[in-house]
């Protein structure tokens, strides 16, 4: 019986399908770690900024003392830093992860604020790549003619 055609035909799609299946069950733990791995950077970094911001002081640092990894999961990877949340994309996937305290992504360039201001300059989103020299700075600055600390993430000029 195997001998005839339509019976080898029906084998051959048959193993063709089974490798098939079993390709993509192991290409899943690849993308699971790649995901996996974002997402243990997203949570890493929202402690940092969150650490960073809860200063009642100033500092600077530079990217390079964040001591970020050059690859995840053996892929290049992007970082997006939004006034609430920041973001990690590798491979297709993308992982968020929210901060407890607002960051400002812009350069702080002005002596005072309103808290307009800050809405509308909160809007932007500073997008690098881990080996972009990217700055978080906390210092303060005048809001509603109050002196307070902010926390600004931001790639210099």
């Amino acid at each position: 019986m195997i001998d005839e055609l339509p019976t080898r035909a029906a084998l051959t799609v048959a193993a063709f399908a089974i490798l098939a299946v079993g390709l993509a069950l192991v290409a899943v733990p690849g993308r699971d770690e790649a995901r996996d791995a974002a997402q243990s950077l997203a949570d890493h970094l929202a402690r940092e900024l969150d650490a960073v911001s809860s200063i009642d002081g100033e500092v600077r640092l530079r990217g390079d003392d964040f001591r970020l990894p050059d690859r995840l999961a053996g892929a290049p990877y992007a970082l997006e830093v939004h006034a609430s949340f920041l973001r990690v994309r590798v491979q297709g996937h993308d992982a968020s992860a929210p901060l407890k305290m607002r960051v400002h992504p812009f350069e702080p360039s002005s002596a005072a604020f309103t808290p307009e201001d800050l809405a509308k300059l909160d809007a932007f989103v500073v997008a690098f790549r881990p080996s972009d020299p990217f700055v978080v700075e906390r210092t303060w600055r005048w809001v509603s003619a109050e002196p307070t600390y902010l926390t600004f993430v931001y790639l210099p000029r």
